[in-house]
């Protein structure tokens, strides 16, 4: 068993204080913060009124407050998201300098309990992550951050804007609903018409999928087709393991992607 930990530097946390602060993302976000219980955490988005996917992000759970695990990139725009939603509510919210540390192990299998750190809600195979004010005291190896995000790659799990780009994708083609990121017997939520109907119907037209090919990956944006159609497209790529997010109504057998035939893994929808 090799077990690595890092810091991964594309993370940044948001701090959720006061005393309307459970009912605020209560009425907002895609999970039952409600039902969470302190020193946990879970996965949750903020969607567009049309159901598209804004923000997907990690919400931890402590007695006083609520944390935001978030990508570096989008936190900025999720505070002043979330600062419009606030009105009169008593609620404090405010970046921070807390860093995301994980750990996780090289073979993909869930990881020992660690003081300090929680299993990531989405996949076991993505091991513990924790927030801190400074590096914790650890006697695991340094790993690359780019290792964790190839093995979060390998398990079929999308994150961020550059793989689940703001208003342009519906979060249950992606695993949402797989990952314990939406409640659906919460009550409203932003977003909730569209999603929910969507649930009902029980069918999805295209779902992502982690995928193996025996050469390099073709690139994000690259086009899976058969002989009559485009049937899908490389969400994010590492080594020789993608994301894709594929039509349903396809025989997996005729696809190809830049002339070249791949394997589906097991993901989320598996």
């Amino acid at each position: 068993m090799s077990l690595y930990q890092t810091r991964l530097i594309d993370r940044a946390v948001l701090r959720i204080e006061g005393e309307d602060r459970q009912n605020f993302l209560q009425q907002l976000l895609t999970q039952n913060v409600d039902a969470a219980t302190p020193n946990t955490c879970t996965m949750a988005a903020l969607l567009t009124p049309q159901g598209k996917l804004a923000f997907d992000f990690l919400v931890f759970t402590e007695k006083d407050e609520f944390f935001i695990d978030c990508d570096r990139s989008l936190a900025e725009n999720l505070l002043k998201k979330l600062s419009m939603y606030k009105l009169r509510a008593k609620v404090d919210i405010h970046a921070t300098d807390l860093q995301v540390h994980v750990i996780w192990q090289e073979d993909g299998y869930p990881c020992p309990s660690c003081s300090g750190f929680v299993n990531d809600p989405r996949h076991e195979g993505l091991g513990l992550r924790g927030i801190f004010e400074a590096p914790p005291p650890l006697s695991l190896p340094e790993g690359r951050a780019l290792d964790w995000h190839h093995n979060r790659i390998r398990h079929g799990v999308a994150q961020g804007p550059s793989e689940l780009p703001p208003g342009s994708v519906f979060p249950l083609e992606f695993g949402l609903a797989e990952m314990s990121g939406v409640d659906f017997q919460k009550g409203c939520f932003v977003g909730q018409e569209v999603t929910s109907r969507t649930h009902r119907k029980g069918t999805l037209r295209k779902k992502l999928w982690p995928i193996h090919f025996a050469g390099e990956a073709p690139g994000r944006g690259a086009i899976i087709e058969n002989e009559k159609r485009q049937c899908g497209e490389i969400i994010a790529a590492s080594g020789n393991h993608a994301l894709a997010l594929i039509r349903e109504d396809v025989e997996r057998e005729s696809l190809r992607c830049e002339s070249q035939s791949f394997t589906y893994l097991p993901g989320l929808f598996s």
